[in-house]
């Protein structure tokens, strides 16, 4: 696992600090030719240096006001304390290096400070920036949500219409136009959480609302469905296909002598939806969701291109892309 800047560049001042001192004051090409006492001051010194980039990193961190002049204050107290320690040792035996040490200890504070507040300028910059992107997100979702629960409620009022004229008539296919609607709702649902589905779940409830609509309208309407196996794991947006099918019953008429003919098929990664056009007489209202909020929701899953649309003088063609 990478260790983060901020864990690995304080070690590195540390000992780089110590190193560029002695360079300054010995020189390059003595700067080897020591004894002991100058490598175990080198590790005191970047170990004191290392608990000022602690010390300093809490001040800043938890003090709300006044935070330079706290930082001096504790930089000062820990200064005492080091400076008393190391009066113990053969560390200053000459007093120049005391007072060397004491100057370049302050000096040390404000590179420290520098890279401690741009080290918490960007994580702030970070933090804004993903909490803006968690707003974004959180707003695509209600969105989404909002494009995908407007279901058309005519669909359920024409169904029981049907269903009470089946039943009027003692149709034999009663029954199964019951089990086919509570089936097509549970499957709805079932889906209602997901923005995205499978789309082998897709087309099942697909043919739970086909089924009904052909009941609805007998002869009306022949429709065909050729996908390939291999997109099945695929996602769609939830009830895309219906979204489709259901722009198709809204904007055509459809007799049992001059039926509508719809082709459902996959193609590439794409799942194309043609009709034959025949215009109502009286145009449909624009209830339901439709295909703009269709394009819409593939937007707000940053998909480019998710439905396409080509309209000749005789078929409506339109291509949905297939999520991998």
């Amino acid at each position: 696992m990478k260790l983060p800047i901020e864990k690995i560049l304080p070690i590195a001042l540390c000992i780089v600090f110590p190193a560029l001192n002695a360079i300054t004051t010995r020189g390059i090409i003595n700067i080897f030719d020591v004894d002991s006492l100058i490598w175990f001051r080198w590790a005191a010194v970047s170990m004191m240096l290392y608990l000022l980039w602690i010390l300093l990193d809490y001040i800043s961190k938890k003090a709300e006001t006044y935070r330079f002049l706290k930082s001096i204050i504790a930089a000062t107290a820990l200064l005492i304390v080091v400076y008393n320690i190391f009066l113990l040792t053969p560390l200053f035996e000459n007093k120049n290096l005391k007072w060397m040490f004491v100057m370049r200890y302050f000096i040390a504070i404000i590179p420290f400070l520098i890279i401690q507040y741009a080290f918490r300028a960007n994580k702030k910059v970070a933090q804004l920036e993903l909490e803006k992107q968690q707003i974004q997100t959180e707003n695509y979702k209600v969105q989404l949500e909002a494009l995908r629960t407007k279901a058309d409620p005519h669909f359920l009022f024409n169904s029981l219409n049907t269903l009470r004229t089946m039943v009027r008539h003692r149709d034999p296919k009663s029954e199964q136009f019951i089990l086919s609607l509570s089936d097509f709702y549970r499957q709805t649902l079932r889906y209602n959480e997901s923005t995205l589905i499978k789309l082998i779940d897709e087309v099942k409830v697909l043919e739970s609302y086909l089924f009904l609509m052909k009941n609805r309208n007998e002869q009306a309407v022949q429709v065909s469905i050729q996908i390939a196996e291999e997109l099945y794991e695929h996602q769609i947006p939830t009830l895309a296909l219906q979204t489709v099918i259901e722009n198709c019953f809204k904007h055509n008429m459809m007799t049992s002598k001059i039926p509508l003919y719809i082709e459902i098929k996959s193609a590439d990664n794409y799942i194309e939806i043609k009709n034959n056009v025949q215009p109502r007489i009286t145009s449909s209202s624009s209830s339901g969701y439709g295909l703009e909020n269709l394009k819409k929701r593939y937007e707000l899953l940053n998909i480019e291109n998710g439905v396409d649309i080509e309209s000749t003088d005789g078929h409506f063609l339109i291509r949905l892309k297939l999520i991998l």
